[in-house]
């Protein structure tokens, strides 16, 4: 490993990232399950190793050396890995575009277009194998100046432009291509504490009317219809993926009952609390014993 010059003296500089989770960083998991608070749009490459993942209303989704993911700002993820995985992470800040002349906002037609949300990979090709052998080992050597990941960054979005169809980026970016993505990162940090989109108008500090036209505009659906999909992928996600007690749950998004609650779940799921998480666990006992066949 090269040695930085001078390295103490790059590290004391004010742009120098210091912060736990940097814009650039490499992540190794060993086999079994991980948990994962997303506190920023990332971007992630699957260097090697793989597994499941789920997250918002995907489940058990699965990835493989040379996918590359992108996860929403405010999102809970979980891993199941199945050997152990080396994942390449970028933390995206909200002003990040293609080029000066092509933005993530210009994807928002694109994206209009599509009838329904889906989990989209992308794959790591010949020049984008390049440019990572290119910058794992200054993250090595510790180079972790904020310009410099700032530009590498950059340089990622260019070569992602450059051998991507633009309907290709639309579906991956879907998550982050709005037309207004300081309204999306608030209604992102702020409808979980709602139970309506009245509720979440007035928190915001909208008109109703206003609102629901800068919603439309920013999601491509009616704030109502939003809100409905991620208040049941966040209660599924409570339920299948978490030790809560059903009673916990049940408080937790304002039921009046376990009855009202076993209720709602039979009709958006099609089965009982206790049986979704009983499929779910059955499903994770035998993706163990599948991976115990495959080491003997």
């Amino acid at each position: 490993m090269l040695e930085l010059i001078p390295a103490k003296k790059s590290k004391e500089c004010s742009h120098y990232d210091k912060f736990d989770s940097p814009t650039i960083k490499v992540i190794e998991c060993g086999k079994g399950n991980r948990e994962l608070e997303i506190t920023s749009n990332s971007i992630l490459m699957i260097l090697r190793g793989g597994g499941k993942i789920s997250f918002r209303q995907f489940a058990n989704k699965t990835i493989t050396g040379g996918d590359i993911l992108l996860l929403p700002i405010h999102t809970h993820v979980r891993f199941f890995i199945d050997e152990r995985i080396t994942i390449l992470v970028f933390r995206l800040l909200p002003s990040v575009r293609f080029c000066d002349h092509f933005s993530l906002q210009a994807l928002f037609e694109e994206k209009d277009k599509r009838k329904r949300e889906k989990f989209v990979t992308l794959k790591i090709n010949q020049r984008l194998k390049s440019y990572i052998n290119s910058l794992l080992p200054c993250l090595a050597d510790g180079l972790k100046c904020h310009y410099f990941l700032e530009l590498k960054t950059k340089e990622l979005f260019f070569i992602l432009r450059a051998y991507n169809t633009k309907a290709d980026l639309a579906a991956f970016f879907s998550p982050m291509a709005t037309a207004d993505s300081a309204f999306y990162n608030s209604v992102v940090e702020n409808y979980k504490s709602i139970k309506t989109a009245e509720e979440l108008a007035e928190k915001m500090g909208h008109t109703y009317y206003g609102f629901e036209k800068l919603f439309k505009r920013t999601f491509g659906v009616r704030a109502k219809a939003w809100l409905k999909e991620q208040q049941l992928a966040d209660l599924r996600h409570e339920i299948i993926f978490t030790k809560k007690t059903f009673t916990e749950i049940s408080n937790m998004f304002g039921f009046s009952s376990l009855q009202h609650f076993s209720r709602f779940c039979g009709q958006n799921f099609g089965m009982t609390p206790t049986n979704l998480r009983e499929k779910s666990a059955l499903h994770s006992k035998k993706r163990k014993q599948e991976m115990v066949k495959n080491q003997l």
